[in-house]
């Protein structure tokens, strides 16, 4: 989540005429072409509500030498030393608005022109342009009804040892050995700094739970948010998201933790990045052998984001080297892998696997937020090298959040779904004030072939971060269900969580869940949790500090009659 960077984006410098002589007789509308477009798509009024496009500009300024006192109405205080990043790349400070809201705002230091490059009232022009044209945020929001509640599913709130009220980052069922394994994190890091204040490290955490008796089986601390898990030999691989803001080296790791052991024995095979996302495990090069495949967010808009693709190749001595491998290693990587980056675009938030040429070798479709907002595929050329292919790109404030790749319609090729739902949109101190994003959703992309796809079918969701693929129903084709950590508040029932059964034809039905089981969601999986042989889903909860209302607990609609606190984990429970 890559906060207003992702939602704006920023003007880096260029060889372009620039200053007072350059832009003196411009247009809003011609400053923005002229300065924007050097970095992103260029914005659309209407990607963002009337009340919110000042604090857009405001943030943007910084890319073009504004000094931050341009907008009479608009009030900025330095952040209090000890939130300043430890790793000095940001310039963080508070903006007040006229609308009695502030949002702590940190934009890239090396980015930031030494001189402005128009004036003030050029600059002045550039908001009116973007204000003018936009439309207000109540006549943005779209509340349809609700779709009708699914009888495929029947939600249960499972009786297990843990605390209600987390920031679920993540689930994995092992249904071998009947266990729940839930990653909890308290997101520290917003408070800034990018270090650790005193009592919050029992918070970042993975429980090992027993499905049948809801018992705690085991526990770890985890260095930093866990935000990814996979199955692994006798426990998990998982994945620790590292810092926000980052810090002077990266902490985020991929880490193999054997929960059969006692204690809990962990072996550290990747370290030294920067807000990693996601990986997945395929044979990328054909030798056999299971490669690890991640993307590292990072935080920037070019060169020095740390965000990368990679491929950790194994090497015939991986097997000796995991056996001795100990739980913490310098930066790098364990012996027995070897490190292959394919891209390092600004923002590299998603990826998936799946042979998208019909070559027969294993691609990489990833998603890039931040200022780009691209959908890109790498298709291997054999030899471990990759060719790019841009097939979507979007302007700065769609959200890009996460894809995944299935073949939808049956043909035999893999298509896409890809989830935009970004509204983190600066830090939020008070009410947290909805940003109604029309274009926020699910698309499903159809492969046409030759590396062609067209964007076939599109349900909006307001917030969407996560999807899950299956064929839930058992009928031979895949279906989606999906959550939204970032929904409209100001509906009597936020949609966070939908059911889109497959009806053939790239078409799919929404379905969803009943009220009384209302949450914000952070994470979903696809799994079977009571042993039927049917797939289920988890939900785990979104309680994301800031980011969702403070009081949503107990004062929203929607979460009347629940005593005030909502459970971690909720079952959807298969009904066949």
């Amino acid at each position: 989540m890559a906060g207003i960077a992702a939602a704006l984006g920023g003007c880096g410098r260029s060889a372009a005429p620039t200053g007072p002589a350059a832009t003196a007789a411009a247009t809003g509308h011609e400053l923005v072409q002229r300065h924007c477009l050097r970095c992103h798509l260029e914005p659309d009024p209407a990607d963002l509500p009337k009340e919110y496009w000042p604090y857009a500009l405001h943030y943007m300024g910084n890319y073009v030498g504004m000094k931050g006192d341009e907008f009479p109405d608009m009030r900025v205080e330095p952040a209090p030393p000890e939130m300043e990043p430890v790793k000095d790349y940001t310039k963080r400070y508070f903006l007040f608005g006229p609308d009695g809201y502030y949002r702590d705002l940190y934009p890239f230091r090396e980015h930031i022109p030494d001189k402005p490059e128009m004036s003030a009232e050029e600059f002045r022009r550039m908001r009116e342009y973007f204000v003018a044209a936009a439309r207000p945020s109540a006549e943005m929001e779209q509340q349809g009804p609700k779709p009708p509640v699914t009888t495929r599913f029947r939600p249960v709130f499972p009786q297990l040892e843990l605390e209600p009220d987390a920031l679920v980052m993540s689930t994995l069922v092992d249904p071998r050995r009947q266990r729940l394994y839930v990653g909890r994190s308290v997101i520290d890091d917003w408070v800034g700094g990018g270090e650790r204040r005193a009592g919050f490290d029992k918070w970042d955490d993975v429980v090992a739970l027993d499905l049948r008796s809801g018992k705690r089986v085991a526990r770890i601390q985890v260095t930093s948010d866990p935000i990814d898990m996979a199955l692994a030999d006798n426990g998990i691989r998982l994945v620790t998201h590292g810092r926000f803001p980052m810090t002077q080296v990266g902490i985020a790791a991929i880490t193999d933790v054997d929960f059969e052991a006692k204690p809990p024995r962990s072996r550290m095979l990747v370290t030294g990045k920067q807000r990693l996302v996601q990986h997945h495990t395929a044979d990328m090069n054909g030798d056999g052998r299971p490669d690890i495949i991640a993307d590292a967010y990072g935080d920037g808009y070019a060169q020095g984001a740390h965000s990368l693709l990679a491929i950790w190749y194994q090497q015939p001595d991986y097997a000796a080297q995991w056996r001795r491998a100990p739980a913490e290693i310098p930066p790098g990587v364990m012996p027995g892998l070897r490190e292959k980056v394919i891209a390092e675009d600004a923002g590299l938030i998603g990826n998936t696997i799946a042979d998208f040429d019909g070559d027969g070798r294993p691609d990489v479709a990833a998603l890039i937020a931040q200022g780009r907002q691209e959908l890109v595929i790498f298709t291997s050329n054999g030899d471990e090298t990759f060719t790019r292919h841009l097939i979507d790109q979007h302007t700065p404030s769609w959200g890009g959040n996460s894809l995944q790749a299935a073949d939808f319609d049956g043909d035999g090729d893999a298509d896409l779904v890809v989830l935009n739902g970004d509204n983190v949109n600066g830090n939020h101190f008070g009410k947290v004030i909805p940003a109604p994003r029309p274009q926020h959703g699910i698309r499903v992309f159809r492969n046409d072939g030759g590396m062609k796809f067209t964007m076939a079918w599109y349900y909006r969701m307001h917030g969407a971060i996560r999807p899950v693929v299956h064929d839930f129903d058992g009928d031979g084709d895949p279906d989606i269900a999906a959550i939204a950590l970032f929904p409209e508040w100001n509906e009597d029932e936020p949609e966070t969580f939908v059911y889109l059964e497959n009806k053939g034809g790239l078409q799919f039905v929404p379905q969803s869940i009943p009220r009384e089981f209302f949450s914000v969601w952070c994470s979903i999986e696809a799994a079977d949790v009571n042993g039927d042989g049917r797939t289920d889903i988890v939900l785990g909860l979104g309680n994301f500090p800031e980011l969702v209302p403070p009081d949503w607990l107990t004062a929203h609609p929607a979460m009347q009659g629940r005593g005030g606190h909502a459970p971690s984990v909720i079952f959807l429970l298969n009904q066949g």
